[in-house]
Formats: C-alpha cells, structure tokens, sequence
C-alpha cells in the first residue's frame, strides 16, 4: 500500500468510532469525524464491516481508564481473529496518560494517539489497516484549529468547546498533565462553528471548557467569557445559551449581569465548589472559603431568584476530619443547590493528592458520601414544590417509554444527563411535538425528582 495519497488510500474505507467519557469527548469525536470524513472515509456502527475500530478514551480518573480497558477488550473480542479484523486505535485522555505503558500492556491495540491525534491519525490508520506494526504518538495535547464539519450530537443539543487545558494546580486532578495548558480558541472561530452547525433549525447551545471562565485570558485582551457570550446569544437559531462548569473566582459581577440580562441565555450556574472546609480547600490547591461560597450564591439568586445553582463536592479527601466534613454539610443544608453531583476522593497516579498523608478510611469516606446524597435528596425534593403549576419552556429530548407519558425534556434548570429530568404528557390541540421542539410546559407534580408536565 502506498503512502504517498493517503486521501486516496484511505478513500471509501469504514470506521467505527466508540465515544466514552464526557461532554468535551463528544466533541472530540465529532472533530475526528469532521478529520476522517474529509479523507474520504464513512463511519459504520457493524464491527465487521469496519476497516479500523477507533476508541476516544476518557483518562480523568481511575474508573474511567477502566472502562476504557474493558470496551478495548470487548471491541477485540468482538473484532475477531481473522487475518482481516480490524485493527484498534485508542484516542483521547487515556492514551495520553499513559501511552508507551498502555501500548505494552494491550497487544490488542494498533496503536495509541494521545489528545494531540490530528498530527498523526493519517498516518497511523494507514499503517494500522496496512499492518505495519504497532504505534505510539503522545503529540501534545493542544490541537490545530480543526473545522469541525459533523455535529453528531442528538436532537436540538449542540455542544460547543470553546477552550482547552487548564492552567491549574487542583491537587486532586490529572487534567492539567493529560490537556495540557489552557487554550482559548478564537471567538471569530467559534462563532463561525455555531452559525454553521446551528443553521437551520432552533438549538440549545452548550459551552465547554475545563475552565470556562477563563476564556479569553490568553488572547488579545479584548475576548472574554461575557463578551464571548453576548456574541453567541445572537447567533441565528441559537435558543438557549448553557454554560458548563464555571470556577467559583471566576464569576464576575460582569458574568453574572450579563446572563441575567440576555434572555437566550439559561440562568444556569454549574460551578464546582469541591469543599467548604477553607484547611481541605487549601490542601486541594483551590482558593476559597464556604463563607465565601454562600455570598456566591446568595448574589446569583438575588439577582435571579429562579437560576438553578449546581455544584460538586468531594468527601474522603487526605485530611478532612469530622470538623471539616460538618463544615461542609452545613454548608450544602445552607447553599440548598438545585442539583448536586457527590463524589468519593480516590487517589489518581501522578497528581498531588496522591502522595498526601491523612487518609481516610474507606468505609468513613463512604458513610460521608451517603450522609452528602441523602441530605441532597431531601432537598431537591423540596425544591420541586415551588414548581407545581407554574409554566417552564422546556425543550424536548426524546419520546417517552412510561406511560401515562409521551415524552421526555428539559427546562433550562436541567442540563443534560447530569441532572433530571421533566415527563410530559401532550394534551393541548398541538399533538406534533417532538424530539428537537422547544414548547411550554405547565408542571402538574413530579416523579420521585423529576417534575412532571403537559404541553
């Protein structure tokens, strides 16, 4: 096989692309769909009638380098071993975590391309599909400008990356090492990608970064988050504007009246605040105070009493004592988040946190992890009162499988996947709603956490 065209060599072969971890892999994927598609290859989802099997891991913590283990091994057994199986690429974070070990470690793999692929992935699917032996490129993760020209995202969600890396020293997190430092990409890009992949038809448009609220810091002093939002929001077709994960020092007054004053834009506040306890924040490399925290939140809910306020917490991080963790309990009773995600510390190889003395044990770490679900339970339960009979523009999601109910959506305090969700039954003379169609709702009750409406 030749290597001088590979356009022309790898024109009409098949690719299956097998997508794990989060929100930005989405992404990610949809530019290495964007990268292939303009080579001339097709995507299939039948393994057998695939040329090359690629995997965009996901290496942020241990549990997902584990499920990015199995889906390998499965994907091998399902390849078969037939001189003409597929050979398999690993992607993303994880092969860049761990590159050169994880080749050694997984002969069923071709290849490994760290988060930098696009410099190689031409070259190593020749040379995989060719069997020219086994290869590892860990490029540097930050990425050229690639024109992303497929949206695989389902139904009226556009995800959009608007910065890479991260420039901070979180003890707990391997990202900075695995993406790199951060990157903002050009507004006058980015825009140009949501006018083109928004075009025709009404979207909720979702904004990621590793650290949103730094966008801008690295250009040329005139972009930054609020400007960049502004923009956006008057994009044609852009229905609702959501941002994704905001550090905490990084919402400005300037942020906060700029999503209050764009009515495109989802008053939606996904900040992680990680702990309450100043000692344990301090031991985790991140500014801040639970004191501090609460202002936060009272200023965003007293400038808009309905925002939603989401955040994260990690209990069992080394030195977090009794006093600390009831802290941090308070704290939550006090902040009463719309939706909280809870996580258990877990040592994750090469990062700070590591190597901290004052573990905590297992079992307490989980009784603390139970105490912090069960507490938020009980108060997004009560949140949900203050719903019934109002009405909420909602955008739907999917049809819906439980009766009474025919589908499934989303008001803007709800993102996608991370937090719940709203059953809909059609009882108004518009019985065409459908997947991708942003309507009114009237909340009847609710479903456990979930509230319940018609439109």
């Amino acid at each position: 096989m030749s290597l001088q065209n590979p356009i022309d060599c790898l024109s009409g072969r098949s690719f299956t692309l097998i997508t794990l971890g989060c929100f930005r892999n989405e992404v990610e994927s949809d530019l290495a769909r964007s990268v292939l598609a303009g080579l001339g290859m097709r995507e299939t989802t039948s393994i057998e009638s695939s040329d090359v099997i690629l995997v965009m891991t996901c290496g942020f913590i241990r549990e997902a380098c584990d499920e990015g283990i199995d889906t390998i091994l499965e994907l091998d057994e399902l390849a078969g071993s037939g001189e003409d199986r597929p050979p398999i690429i690993a992607l993303g974070c994880m092969a860049q975590r761990y590159g050169e070990d994880l080749a050694e470690q997984m002969p069923e793999l071709a290849a490994v391309l760290g988060a930098g692929w696009s410099a190689d992935l031409e070259r190593t699917i020749l040379e995989a599909i060719g069997g020219k032996g086994r290869a590892v490129a860990q490029s540097g993760p930050a990425q050229a400008e690639i024109t992303r020209t497929v949206d695989s995202s389902e139904n009226s969600t556009l995800y959009l990356r608007v910065a890479d890396g991260c420039d901070r020293a979180c003890g707990f997190c391997t990202i900075p090492s695995i993406r790199g430092p951060f990157v903002s990409r050009r507004p006058d890009v980015v825009l140009e990608e949501v006018a083109r992949l928004a075009a025709g038809r009404d979207r909720e448009v979702i904004l990621l970064a590793q650290d949103l609220t730094s966008y801008g810091c690295d250009l040329d002093g005139k972009s930054d988050l609020p400007r960049l939002i502004r923009r956006i929001a008057a994009v044609p077709h852009v229905h609702w504007l959501r941002l994704l994960y905001l550090q905490p020092e990084g919402v400005t007054n300037r942020l906060l009246e700029e999503v209050a004053a764009n009515e495109r834009v989802c008053k939606y506040f996904d900040i992680p605040f990680q702990h309450a306890s100043r000692a344990v924040l301090g031991r985790m490399g991140r500014p801040g105070s639970g004191e501090e925290y609460l202002e936060l939140v009272a200023g965003i809910r007293r400038m808009m009493p309905d925002a939603a306020v989401r955040s994260t917490v990690m209990v069992g991080y080394p030195g977090e004592g009794e006093r600390d963790f009831d802290e941090l309990v308070g704290f939550i009773k006090e902040a009463r988040f719309d939706w909280l995600g809870a996580f258990v510390f877990s040592p994750e190889e090469g990062t700070a946190a590591g190597g901290l003395d004052g573990a905590v044990p297992v079992d307490e770490a989980l009784s603390r992890y139970n105490k912090v679900v069960e507490l938020q339970d009980a108060i997004e339960a009560e949140n949900l009162e203050r719903f019934l009979g109002r009405e909420l523009e909602v955008v739907v999601d999917e049809l819906c499988e439980i009766e009474p109910y025919d589908l499934v959506g989303r008001s803007c305090r709800e993102a996608p996947v991370v937090d719940g969700m709203i059953y809909l039954r059609r009882v108004g003379r518009d019985g065409t709603a459908g997947p991708g169609d942003f309507r009114v709702a009237r909340i009847t009750g609710h479903e456990g956490l979930d509230l319940v409406g018609e439109i």
